[in-house]
């Protein structure tokens, strides 16, 4: 897809997908308050040949329903990772995901046992080539891959090394991921997304130092592959809504965040839209280009009908044109049932086809 022209709507998934219990015996909510579940223990109980024919497994399953569903941007569900911030910096040196340490994160609301950063952040092996090449193989549309941004990075590691210094540490992190985007770049990856949804909760650092940092990732880069970032408010909590509890980042933030990612050098931003049913009219600060809007709530099992999805499409399109949208889900669809995500991504991508016939548009 790098740089090709886009002429109709596209659909997408963002990353993660249902995550089957032969992986992981509970539910996806369960994972998340967990930060991740421990490979090496899966390894341990089910052997390790075993347990690598699994996850080959669940990766084909989520692909072959993306395209049996006709998904235009396709990923592996990320069905091999037990957290998505997590699977990648474990493998980095100056990590230390051994013995964890409690923080704050996400504006204070929640606490984790998170990795230590005990020294310079470094690339030291590959870290999701052959889940790309993988995806490649199987995906009948364009394989997608995934990488925690390095504002969500810095807020997940507990600092015994920086010295609280966020931004060094957010730019060694993206020195180092560069190597790995290179290399996915050369094994013919053309789309790589940066997550890095915590550029929503503190705008003035997202600003300051954190766009740079993302841009950092892929520096020199630019015109070999087309490169992503997903800015969500935060996955749905509903132990916490039940109890009163606020915890997404604030929305209105991403008129702010838009039109600061409109002068960058991404090609394409990844917005929650459902859940919190976004104004779509703050769209149109995206200047020339592409919203992947989310258009699914990945926090609820009812699916949205194909005839409301095309209403919000077209809402959106008041704002873009065609070739500069394409529909997602919110964020990751861990949380969901497999039944219910089949049937959101089947409905998504009957829009999108309804959407890009339509004599109307």
């Amino acid at each position: 897809m790098a740089k090709r022209s886009q002429t109709q709507v596209l659909t997408a998934i963002v990353g993660s997908y249902p995550k089957p219990r032969y992986i992981y015996p509970k539910n996806g909510r369960s994972l998340l308050d967990s930060f991740g579940f421990s490979f090496d223990l899966r390894k341990k109980e089910l052997g390790v040949g075993l347990f690598t024919r699994l996850l080959d497994k669940a990766a084909l399953g989520a692909i072959e329903d993306q395209n049996r569903a006709g998904i235009d941007i396709v990923t592996d569900g990320e069905e091999r990772r037990g957290h998505y911030v997590l699977h990648i910096i474990n493998k980095l040196d100056g990590i230390d995901a051994i013995e964890l340490k409690s923080i704050s994160m996400r504006g204070g609301t929640t606490r984790q046992d998170a990795p230590r950063v005990i020294g310079k952040i470094k690339y030291r092996e590959p870290l999701v080539l052959d889940e790309f090449l993988f995806t490649q193989q199987h995906a009948q549309g364009i394989a997608k891959i995934s990488l925690p941004g390095p504002s969500t990075v810095a807020d997940c590691v507990a600092d015994e090394y920086y010295q609280g210094d966020r931004k060094q540490l957010a730019f060694d992190y993206a020195d180092a991921i560069h190597h790995e985007v290179a290399a996915l770049i050369e094994a013919g990856c053309r789309v790589i997304q940066f997550d890095d949804p915590v550029l929503l909760r503190y705008p003035a650092a997202a600003q300051e130092w954190g766009l740079q940092a993302l841009e950092r990732c892929f520096a020199g880069l630019e015109d070999q592959a087309t490169f992503v970032v997903h800015v969500c408010c935060g996955y749905p909590n509903k132990p916490l809504e039940r109890k009163g509890i606020s915890y997404k980042a604030n929305q209105d933030y991403y008129r702010d965040i838009l039109t600061w990612l409109s002068k960058s050098r991404l090609d394409i931003v990844s917005i929650e839209g459902a859940a919190c049913n976004l104004d779509v009219s703050i769209l149109g600060a995206i200047g020339k280009k592409t919203i992947m809007l989310g258009v699914l709530d990945v926090g609820e099992n009812e699916v949205e009908s194909v005839e409301s999805l095309v209403a919000r499409a077209n809402e959106a399109l008041r704002y873009i044109p065609k070739e500069q949208l394409i529909l997602a889900p919110d964020c990751g669809m861990l949380e969901l049932t497999r039944a219910s995500a089949r049937k959101k991504l089947a409905n998504l991508a009957l829009a999108a086809h309804e959407i890009n016939h339509s004599r109307a548009l």
